[in-house]
């Protein structure tokens, strides 16, 4: 500890982004608070990574590198976690970039309210554009303790949300996290591509004791813009469901049963969907993808249990427990063509936006 400054550990998984890593890591090394310790997990990179890495690593003395094969994110991030020593852990993505008093903001409204995570507010960035604040209608700089914590907001990793599942633009006491790492598993290695920070942060939670959230912005998040191509990895987060209904079924919280399935029911219809967008799949094959899910997942299963003495009001869940897939079909049709026109006509509007500004 420096002049009464805890030590913050930043965590920065690595892989293959030369083009946008030196804002990154500049970002970090200029920060007013210095009392860092900067961990950048090399999750084997083979572009330029490295050498961007190296020419930092000789300027500043704060910076630990991890280098090691590639295992993808939650294992980066798993190796940066257990390589730290600081009070506090703070994860950042390594073509993000913090803002140039990020830390020194987390840090006086973390000690001020004495709470094991702070939720700060992100700005998504393209570009030279920064704009539309990610954050939530979780009750600003209010703390929550235990057990209101659990009881209140755990249902918000079950289908409603009043805080971004983000790992980053956030400062978490690693005492909290150690909890949760020598009890439960934090760090997701049965999936690799989808919903690692839901995981993280549905697995912390009930080891948390106080919580606070903030308007202040801290973090810069760039932002891909819409998904133009199959997503082959989508159907992770149908087994990322099974996980969330372990947890529900490990601590018996029943708030979060029917927003979970809810949410599943419109995870099968996204995925329709993309089929029909990009793989233009014909209404038969649409038809036989729910045929198989539905009777092949356990966690359907439980849906029809928990609706057979519950009201179900939501229309496209209603045709899954009623087994009506042409009604299914259509109800999946209709919301592509309200997506897909609805985002075609936003696009024109954002380019037009553009072209007046150049």
């Amino acid at each position: 500890m420096i002049d009464n400054q805890p030590l913050v550990s930043i965590l920065i998984p690595l892989y293959n982004q030369e083009r946008y890593f030196e804002k990154c890591i500049r970002s970090v090394c200029n920060q007013t608070y210095k009392n860092l310790e900067i961990i950048v997990v090399n999750d084997g990179s083979t572009d330029g990574s490295p050498n961007i890495l190296s020419k930092w690593t000789s300027k500043d003395k704060r910076i630990k590198v991890v280098n090691k094969q590639n295992q993808g994110l939650p294992m980066a991030r798993r190796d940066g976690y257990l390589n730290a020593t600081g009070e506090y852990v703070c994860f950042l993505d390594s073509d993000d970039q913090l803002v140039s008093n990020g830390i020194e903001v987390m840090v006086k409204h973390i000690m001020r309210h004495q709470v094991d995570m702070l939720i700060c507010t992100a700005k998504r960035m393209l570009g030279f554009f920064k704009w539309s604040r990610i954050s939530g209608p979780f009750p600003k700089d209010h703390v929550v303790r235990q057990p209101e914590l659990f009881d209140h907001y755990f249902v918000n990793f079950f289908g409603k949300s009043s805080f971004p599942f983000n790992m980053w633009a956030r400062l978490i006491k690693k005492t909290a996290i150690d909890k949760a790492y020598q009890q439960t598993e934090i760090f997701m290695t049965e999936l690799r591509f989808m919903g690692e920070d839901l995981f993280f942060n549905m697995k912390l939670f009930p080891y948390l004791q106080s919580m606070v959230m903030t308007d202040d912005i801290v973090y810069y998040y760039r932002y891909g813009g819409a998904v133009d191509h199959f997503n082959k990895y989508y159907p992770e987060l149908f087994r990322l469901a099974d996980i969330r209904l372990e947890q529900l079924d490990r601590y018996s919280y029943r708030e979060g049963y029917e927003p979970l399935f809810i949410e599943y029911s419109n995870m099968v219809y996204y995925y329709a969907e993309q089929l029909l967008e990009f793989k233009k799949s014909d209404r038969q094959d649409i038809i036989d993808f729910f045929r198989q899910e539905l009777s092949s997942r356990a966690f359907f299963h439980r849906m029809q249990q928990f609706f057979a003495n519950h009201d179900c009001n939501y229309p496209g869940a209603k045709l899954m427990l009623n087994f009506d897939y042409d009604g299914m079909y259509n109800y999946a049709k209709e919301s592509f063509n309200r997506r897909y026109y609805s985002i075609k006509y936003r696009g024109q509007r954002s380019l037009l936006w553009l072209m007046e500004r150049l």
